[in-house]
Parts: C-alpha cells; structure tokens; sequence
C-alpha cells in the first residue's frame, strides 16, 4: 500500500510538472498573439485606424466612428439623435462635446474623465513590450463563453493595468478585464469582450465589442468598417478653440 501511494504521488508531481510545462509563458502567448494577427512587421506599418459602425445602449443604436493614430491620439464620435458627442485625445489633452449633458462647445475633460482615454495605446502592448516599459505575467485563465483561455496581465510604473484572456486554441483575445481608478464606480471592473474578428488589410481586427461592468453590460460596439491607414484630417484630435 505505500508503495502504491508512493507511486500515485510521484504521478502526481509528474503530471503536474508536464501540465507546467504545456502551459505557454505570458511573452509565448503574447508571440504567438502578435503573429496571428499579421505580425509585428505590418503592425508597426500602421500609422492610422479608422472603424465606422453603430453602438448599442439602453436598447438604441447610434452611428459611431473611431480614430487612433500614433502618439495615442483618438477620436470618438457617436451621433445620438442628431446631436454629436465627441471624445478625443490628441496625446496631451483629453476634451470632449457631449450636448445632452450641457457640454455643448469643446471642453477639457476632468482628470478622472481624461483617465481611461488617455489609458488607450494605439501600438498594441504585445509589440515591444519591454522596450515600452510594459510588464507581462501569465495570470490564471477561466472559461469565457465557453471557451478555455491563458490570462496575460499587462502593468507598467505608470499605472497601467490590464488583463487579456487569449483562447487557448486560437490564441488571440477574447475578454481584457480592466480596473476602475476613479470616480464612482472606482474598484469596478470593466469587461470587454471581443468577438468577430475578421481580416482588414492583412490584419486581424475584432468587430465586435461587448462592454460590461460588473457582468452587466454598458455598451456594444459592432464594426462595420474598418480602415488602416485612412487620410487623417489636420487637427482632428486638437481641441478646437472656443468661438
């Protein structure tokens, strides 16, 4: 009898050691990711994104539109009902115009607001990731929509904190948990999950976004076209002046 429990630990111990060593590192999955989605190379080639679609919220949908190009900078823009609500960034200031909460001329968000959009990076955290200042470790994974995932957390000294979950037998993303600083929600998490990923140019791109805090959800977002490298207008991201 002890032999045979002597013998059971060891294939424990072995099995566990096998299992340790199929599991992929954060920096295997975050190689692996990159590739899948049309390598380092094309990426860093990218200099603009453009995505038109609609999203959904409190069961409407709006025409949206979204641009991000190096440095950071973005752009939202969402039309609800004939009035235009923009959010952008232009690497420095963070500013919006949303009329239905009185903000009816180009202001310069709150740094609580400002926070999550200058969160946002355009070059994705995978590519270079240590040469940017960005720290990966393999976190536990769970199962999304039925799906097995590997969980990679992605910090850096400047507050940055992220959670991807890739699935395991394609190894792109399908969830990134992502933690509320500020204001009052703060401690909340935020969980966006991306589906529908389709080719764009040669790159792999989701289409469709479904954003929920706390399991229920606040947003869905669904592409309907996408364009790298599209002709940025001068100015797009700078604060216009007040007239």
């Amino acid at each position: 009898m002890k032999k045979l429990t002597l013998l059971l630990a060891m294939m424990i111990i072995f099995g566990a050691s096998l299992f340790a060593q199929d599991a992929p590192s954060a920096q295997e999955i975050a190689d692996t990711y990159i590739e899948n989605i049309g390598g380092e190379e094309a990426w860093l080639a990218v200099k603009a994104l453009k995505m038109k679609g609609k999203a959904a919220m409190q069961g409407m949908e709006f025409p949206m539109s979204i641009t991000s190009a190096e440095g950071n900078k973005s752009r939202l823009e969402v039309d609800v009902q004939g009035q235009k609500m923009i959010q952008a960034y232009d690497g420095e200031t963070a500013w919006q115009v949303v009329p239905f909460m009185g903000i009816t001329e180009p202001t310069k968000m709150s740094p609580e607001e400002a926070e999550q959009t200058k969160d946002q990076k355009f070059l994705n955290e995978f590519i270079n990731s240590e040469e940017r200042g960005f720290s990966l470790e393999s976190v536990e994974g769970k199962e999304i929509e039925g799906a097995k995932t590997h969980g990679v957390r992605v910090t850096n000294e400047e507050g940055y904190d992220h959670t991807y979950y890739f699935d395991t037998e394609y190894m792109i993303p399908v969830m990134m948990a992502s933690p509320i600083k500020s204001g009052p929600q703060k401690g909340a998490v935020i969980e966006s999950y991306m589906s529908d990923y389709q080719e764009v140019g040669g790159l792999m791109v989701p289409m469709f976004l479904d954003i929920k805090i706390n399991g229920q959800t606040l947003q869905k977002i669904t592409v309907v076209e996408a364009m790298i490298n599209p002709e940025i207008e001068e100015g797009l991201f700078s604060m216009p002046e007040k007239k």
